[in-house]
C-alpha cells in the first residue's frame, strides 16, 4: 500500500514516510513497516510486519506504472477504505461514485470477479485500467495505433485467462499502451494511448473507435472528475465528437450516393427528337 495512517490516525502517503516513525493499517490497524526502499522492481511502499494476520486478502500492484497512475489523483481519492457489512477493501482511486483499479502485475480472473462484486454492492461504478504495454498485437499489419485499425484488429500476444470471466454492464475497461501515432508531426515518438473496450476475452478484444482525436491519460482524469484545462475533452466528449463525425460522414456519402444516381438517370433517359 502506498497510503497509511500515522499516529494521529492522519492519511500520510508513502512519499512523505520516514524511516522512524510509526504507521498503521487504514484497514485492520496493525502497525505497518516500509519496505522496498533499495528495489527495482518494485516501488517503495508499507507493508503489514511478517506475521500479521491480514484482514484485505486482495492482492495489489506495487509498481512504478500503478503508483504513477495513482499519484494523478488528489491523495484523498487514493487507497479509499469501503466498507460493508464489517468487510473492507481498498479501492485504488474512489472518486464520488465511481471505483477506478489500475492493474500492471498478474490477476485472476477469479479477484476482478470478486472486486467487481464487491464494489457493485456498495454502489459504485467500477473502471479497469489495465497496463498492456507489449502485451497486444494487429493480427492482420503490424501496426497498432488505433487510428490505423478497425475496432477489432487487435488481439493478445499471448491469451489472457482472466478475462474468461463475464463482465457486468457496469464495469468499463481500458487498456493503456505505448505506441507510435499516424500524426505525421510526431514521426517516430511514443504516446500513452487508451483503448475502451466494447468487448473482452482472453484471445482478443474490440474496442470503440474514435476520431479525430485519441484517448490519452489526460482525457480519463478528465472523465472521472479530475479538473484540466478547457481544450481538454473528456472521453464523453470524444465518443460525441466520433459519433458527430460518423453522422457527416454519412451524410456525404449519402449525397454523393444521391448525385451519382441522378447522374445515372440523366444519363440514360432517352432524348427526345422533333419531327417536322
Amino acid at each position: 500500500m502506498f497510503i497509511a495512517l500515522d499516529v494521529n490516525g492522519s492519511r500520510i502517503s508513502i512519499e512523505n514516510a520516514t524511516k522512524d516513525s510509526q504507521y498503521f493499517c487504514p484497514i485492520c490497524g496493525e502497525p505497518l513497516t516500509i519496505r522496498a526502499t533499495d528495489s527495482l522492481a518494485v516501488k517503495t511502499h508499507f507493508a503489514h510486519k511478517r506475521g500479521t494476520i491480514f484482514y484485505d486478502d486482495w492482492t495489489h500492484d506495487m509498481s512504478e506504472w500503478h503508483l504513477s497512475w495513482q499519484q494523478r489523483f488528489p491523495e484523498q481519492y487514493r487507497e479509499v477504505v469501503i466498507e460493508k457489512n464489517g468487510i473492507k477493501h481498498r479501492a485504488d482511486i474512489c472518486i464520488g461514485n465511481t471505483v477506478i483499479e489500475f492493474q500492471h502485475s498478474p490477476i485472476t480472473g477469479e479477484e476482478i470477479a470478486k472486486r467487481n462484486i464487491f464494489y457493485l454492492s456498495c454502489g459504485y461504478q467500477v473502471v479497469w485500467v489495465f497496463d498492456a504495454t507489449d502485451k497486444i498485437k494487429n493480427w492482420i499489419e503490424d501496426s497498432i495505433d488505433p487510428m490505423k485499425c478497425r475496432d477489432d484488429d487487435l488481439c493478445w500476444k499471448r491469451a489472457k485467462q482472466q478475462f474468461a470471466i463475464k463482465m457486468p454492464p457496469q464495469v468499463t475497461i481500458y487498456l493503456q499502451y505505448k505506441t507510435c501515432i499516424s500524426n505525421p508531426q510526431y514521426a517516430n515518438q511514443e504516446f500513452d494511448i487508451m483503448l475502451l473496450l466494447t468487448k473482452i476475452s482472453p484471445k482478443d478484444f474490440t474496442f470503440y473507435k474514435t476520431y479525430p482525436h485519441y484517448i490519452i491519460p489526460n482525457n480519463f482524469l478528465k472523465q472521472y472528475g479530475i479538473s484540466m484545462s478547457d481544450d481538454v475533452l473528456s472521453i464523453t466528449d470524444i465518443i460525441n465528437q466520433t459519433k458527430s463525425y460518423i453522422q457527416q460522414l454519412k451524410s456525404q456519402q449519402q449525397a454523393e450516393r444521391n448525385r451519382q444516381y441522378s447522374a445515372l438517370i440523366a444519363r440514360s433517359r432517352p432524348k427526345r427528337r422533333w419531327h417536322l
